[in-house]
């Protein structure tokens, strides 16, 4: 008998051991997916596999792009004409945050072909953009969905969903190809197309105010914010810094995604 319960100890901790060997390849398997993009740019053979990826699959980004262009045609079309009789409403000028994804995904198309470790970069940053800033505006504007809205145009309505759904979509299959970089580097170099487009959104505010309220980004400096919460802290604190706030909080909400993203998943075995 105690022969037998040796051998038995002996099974148990062989198994043990081995069962520890392959949770620990599997974790290392899956860093190696997470950190191969941000090793890529380093190695002329990771920029091969870099290209070899976008080519592989990065046509779809493209598509989503080319789908929301075409939505966005049809709504500008049926707001102008039909919605407000021929005269133009500045408030649905394209160029908010949720509008970004139809113009860096075609953005990305023209670069998907490009060699070379800035043409690397940018296309990186894009993909990365498009899927923390992309998945969290698709899905705060889900969740608080009053803005898309249009009473006796259902049309309309749908289209506000649908093209919600298609950006948390397009993260999400961003984040299941590995076509982003998940690393902490890969968000910073986010910031910059998030700060170029949020001036240029302040411009177009500025620029368009005297047709009409123009709220691009929801930064216009000219009345407080239409957010329900950060217009009472603008009567607080003041517009300017209710803005650079709101800002901050972009940010921070696109970084957490981007967090979560480079988690390890929990189903994984």
């Amino acid at each position: 008998m105690g022969m037998k319960h040796r051998y038995r100890c002996a099974d148990a901790y062989v198994r043990e051991r081995l069962h520890e060997k392959m949770k620990n390849r599997g974790d290392t398997t899956e860093s190696e997916k997470a950190t191969s993009v941000m090793e890529s740019e380093n190695s002329e053979s990771g920029m091969r596999e870099a290209l070899a990826r976008d080519q592989r699959y990065g046509k779809p980004v493209v598509v989503a792009g080319i789908v929301l262009i075409a939505m966005e045609l049809w709504k500008q079309l049926t707001l102008w004409l039909l919605v407000e009789g021929g005269q133009y409403n500045v408030w649905y000028f394209p160029f908010q945050l949720c509008s970004l994804p139809m113009y860096l995904a075609l953005l990305y198309g023209m670069l998907r072909k490009r060699t070379g470790r800035r043409a690397f970069i940018i296309k990186r940053a894009l993909l990365t953009f498009l899927q923390d800033y992309g998945f969290l505006g698709g899905a705060l504007a889900l969740i608080v969905h009053e803005g898309l809205l249009h009473p006796g145009h259902p049309l309309l309505t749908a289209h506000g969903f649908i093209w919600h759904i298609v950006m948390l979509l397009t993260a999400l299959y961003i984040r299941a190809t590995g076509l982003s970089d998940r690393s902490c580097r890969g968000f910073r170099r986010t910031l910059p197309i998030f700060g170029i487009a949020v001036v240029l959104a302040e411009l177009i505010n500025i620029a368009l105010h005297r047709y009409g309220d123009c709220d691009m980004f929801y930064i216009t400096p000219y009345h407080l914010s239409s957010q329900p919460v950060f217009r009472s802290i603008d009567a607080v604190i003041g517009r300017p810094v209710g803005i650079l706030l709101y800002l901050g909080c972009v940010v921070l909400g696109a970084f957490l995604v981007h967090l979560l993203f480079s988690l390890r998943s929990p189903f994984r075995k």
